[in-house]
C-alpha cells in the first residue's frame, strides 16, 4: 500500500539497463475541487528545466538581442520535443484520456514571455498515434495534436479573451479554434488555468470538414506555407492583380477561387476587435477535396478588445494602400482593398457589416458572452491566483481580472457606435436606420437577411445604410405560410425606424386531392397521383427538400385519375410515365 495524501501523479517504469520504458501513470487530486477539466501532466523534470537540455530554459548558448529586447537562440526556440505522459480528467472528474505523447513549447512571440503555452503530440513511437478524447465537449473525436495555451498576450489578465473572441466570430460560421478551460498539473504541481485549443493543421480541417488530410493547404501571413502549398493561393493573388474585379466576370471566377462570403466576415470581426495582430495571425487554407476555396480562419486575437484602441479605425487602416502603421503592410490588406473595387462585393460588405454589428457583434449580445466566460472561469481563477506555480515575478490578480471584465464591457459600449461611424466614413454614407423585426411563431418557418438566418428572431433590431438595399427571405415550413412583411428587400431612410412583422401560420388544408404516390431513389424522382375528380392545375406549385430548396412547377395540369412523375433532371415531369 501506498498513502497518497496530498495530490500525487503515481507513474510506473519498466527499468532496463540505463534505459526505461514508462508504463503509466495515475494522478491523484487530494482537496481540490473545480467544475472544469484537468490535465495532468507527468515528465522528466530535467526535459523540462534542466539548464543545458531543459526545453522550458533559456540554455548554455543564448545571447541577449537588444533590438528585439529579449534573449535569442534559446532552448524554448528550438523545435525540440520531449516524452510525457498526458491524463485529461472531464468536468465530472472521470478520466478521458491517458497516454505517452510529445511535448513541445509552443506560440510565436510568446515563447518569450517567463510562462509559455505547450503543445501535446500523440505518435506512434510513443503508443498512440491519435488523442482519441471529447476534448472541447462537442463530442469524441481524434486529435493528432492539442495546445495547452496561456492565453497568449493575455496571460496575466482574463486567460480568456482569445477563446471569447473566437467564440463571437464562430457564430458567423467562420472556423476557430476549439477551445475549453484547464487546470494543469505538471508532475503533481498547479500551474493554473489554461485553455485547452485545437492546433491549426491538416488534422484540424479535416475533423471540421471530414475532407482527409490529402491536398489540404494551409498558409498563414504572408503566403507561408503550414502544410501543402502555395501555388493556387499565389495563382489566387495574380488573378486579382491583374484583372479588372469590377467586371462580373472577373469577379465570378474570383468566386470560384475563394469564398469571399466567409472572407467578409473574418474582417469584419478583425476590425470590431481593433485586433492589430491579425497582420502576422492570417490564416487560411482550401482542401482539393472540397470546392478548392479559400477560406480564413480567426487566430489569436489576445491584442483586441482593447480600451485604448475603442476609437482606432481599423478600417482605414487596414484599406489603405499605403503602410500607415506597423500592422497594415500592403501585402496583408491587398486583397480587401482589390476585392472593394466590386460593387457586389462591396455592397455585401457593408450589408454584413451592418448585420453583423446589429446581431452577433451588438452590445447586448457581446455583454451577454462576458458574463457566460466569466461565469465559466470566476472560480476557477481564484484557485488559479492562490494556488499556481511562482516562476515569474508577476502573476497577475483576481481584482486585475475583474477591471479586465470591466475593461471588455467599456469596449463593447463604445466600438459598435465607433464601427457604424467608420463605415459611413470610407463608403460616404447618411446616417443608418433601424429595422425592428418581430417573427411569430418563429419555429414555423426561416428569415433570412443578407443570407442570414435570424436565429433569435423575437423582437431583433438592427441598424442599415439607406443608400443600399438589404436582401430579406421569408421561407414557411411545409404546411405554412408567412403573412405580413412581403417584400424581397428592406429600404429605409435614413434615421428612420421601420418595424416588419412576419407570422407564420398553418395554411388550410387543401381541397385538391393529389397526394405522393410513389418515390424511386435509384432514379431520383417521386410520382403524384390526382385522386380527385376533376383536372388540378399544379402551375405554380412548390416543392422543396429537406435543405429548403424551393423548386417551382410549370404548366402543368394533371387530369383527374392520372400521374405525375416528377425528376431531378431538367426533365420536370412527365403525365402517366410511370418508373
Amino acid at each position: 500500500s501506498i498513502l497518497i495524501d496530498k495530490t500525487q501523479s503515481l507513474c510506473f517504469l519498466l527499468k532496463r539497463k540505463d534505459s526505461s520504458i514508462q508504463l503509466g501513470c495515475f494522478s491523484y487530486f487530494i482537496e481540490f475541487k473545480t467544475k472544469i477539466k484537468v490535465v495532468s501532466i507527468s515528465i522528466n523534470k530535467g526535459y523540462l528545466f534542466d539548464s543545458i537540455k531543459g526545453i522550458y530554459m533559456k540554455g548554455p548558448n543564448a545571447y541577449y538581442d537588444s533590438v528585439y529586447k529579449h534573449y535569442r537562440n534559446v532552448n524554448f526556440e528550438k523545435k525540440w520535443e520531449r516524452e510525457n505522459f498526458v491524463e485529461v480528467f472531464d468536468e465530472s472528474g472521470n478520466k478521458i484520456l491517458n497516454q505517452s505523447a510529445g511535448i513541445k513549447i509552443f506560440g510565436g512571440m510568446t515563447k518569450y514571455l517567463p510562462e509559455k503555452s505547450m503543445r501535446l503530440i500523440a505518435r506512434k513511437k510513443y503508443g498512440n498515434s491519435r488523442f482519441n478524447a471529447d476534448l472541447y465537449n462537442v463530442g469524441k473525436k481524434k486529435y493528432k495534436q492539442f495546445i495547452l495555451r496561456h492565453s497568449g498576450g493575455d496571460y496575466r489578465s482574463l486567460r480568456f479573451k482569445d477563446a471569447m473572441s473566437t467564440s463571437l466570430a464562430k457564430e458567423s460560421n467562420l472556423d476557430v479554434q476549439e477551445s475549453c478551460p484547464a487546470h494543469v498539473f505538471i508532475n503533481s504541481e498547479y500551474w493554473g488555468v489554461y485553455n485547452i485549443r485545437e492546433k491549426l493543421n491538416e488534422y484540424y480541417i479535416d475533423n471540421h470538414y471530414n475532407c482527409g488530410t490529402e491536398g489540404v493547404d494551409l498558409l498563414q501571413g504572408n503566403s507561408t506555407v503550414d502544410e501543402g502549398r502555395k501555388s493556387d493561393y499565389l495563382k489566387l493573388l495574380k488573378y486579382v492583380r491583374t484583372n479588372d474585379l469590377k467586371n462580373t466576370s472577373a469577379y465570378a471566377k474570383v468566386n470560384e477561387m475563394m469564398d469571399t462570403r466567409n472572407f467578409i466576415n473574418f474582417w469584419i470581426y478583425q476590425i470590431y476587435f481593433a485586433n492589430p495582430d491579425v497582420r502576422g495571425n492570417i490564416r487560411y487554407w482550401k482542401s482539393d477535396s472540397l470546392d478548392r476555396k479559400f477560406r480564413w480562419i480567426v487566430y489569436d486575437t489576445d491584442l483586441g478588445f482593447s480600451p485604448d484602441k475603442i476609437k482606432r479605425n481599423m478600417l482605414k487602416d487596414f484599406t489603405s494602400p499605403t503602410k500607415t502603421r506597423w500592422y497594415n503592410p500592403k501585402w496583408s490588406t491587398f486583397l480587401l482593398r482589390y476585392l472593394l473595387k466590386n460593387e457586389s462585393f462591396k455592397t455585401d460588405f457593408i450589408n454584413q457589416s451592418a448585420f453583423i454589428l446589429s446581431t452577433t457583434l451588438s452590445e447586448d449580445h457581446i455583454n451577454k458572452r462576458i458574463d457566460e466566460f466569466k461565469n465559466l472561469y470566476e472560480e476557477e481563477m481564484k484557485i488559479h491566483f492562490s494556488k499556481r506555480k511562482k516562476f515569474q515575478t508577476y502573476q497577475g490578480s483576481l481584482k486585475n481580472w475583474y477591471d479586465c471584465i470591466q475593461g471588455l464591457k467599456y469596449f463593447t459600449k463604445k466600438r459598435t457606435i465607433y464601427s457604424y461611424e467608420h463605415l459611413q466614413e470610407k463608403f460616404s454614407l447618411k446616417k443608418p436606420f433601424k429595422v425592428i423585426l418581430n417573427i411569430y411563431n418563429p419555429n414555423n418557418g426561416t428569415v433570412k437577411i443578407n443570407q442570414n438566418i435570424i436565429k433569435n428572431p423575437t423582437f431583433a433590431k438592427f441598424h442599415f445604410f439607406s443608400e443600399i438595399e438589404i436582401p430579406i427571405t421569408i421561407t414557411p415550413n411545409i404546411g405554412y405560410e408567412s403573412t405580413g412583411y412581403s417584400q424581397q428587400t428592406i429600404k429605409g431612410k435614413s434615421g428612420d425606424s421601420l418595424m416588419i412583422n412576419i407570422t407564420f401560420k398553418k395554411k388550410k388544408k387543401s381541397p385538391e386531392k393529389v397526394i405522393i404516390n410513389e418515390i424511386d431513389y435509384s432514379n431520383n424522382c417521386f410520382e403524384v397521383f390526382n385522386q380527385g375528380n376533376k383536372p388540378v392545375n399544379m402551375s405554380d406549385w412548390k416543392i422543396m427538400d429537406l435543405n429548403k430548396n424551393i423548386h417551382l412547377v410549370e404548366n402543368l395540369i394533371l387530369p383527374k385519375k392520372r400521374f405525375a412523375v416528377f425528376h431531378f433532371n431538367p426533365i420536370s415531369n412527365k403525365i402517366d410515365t410511370v418508373l
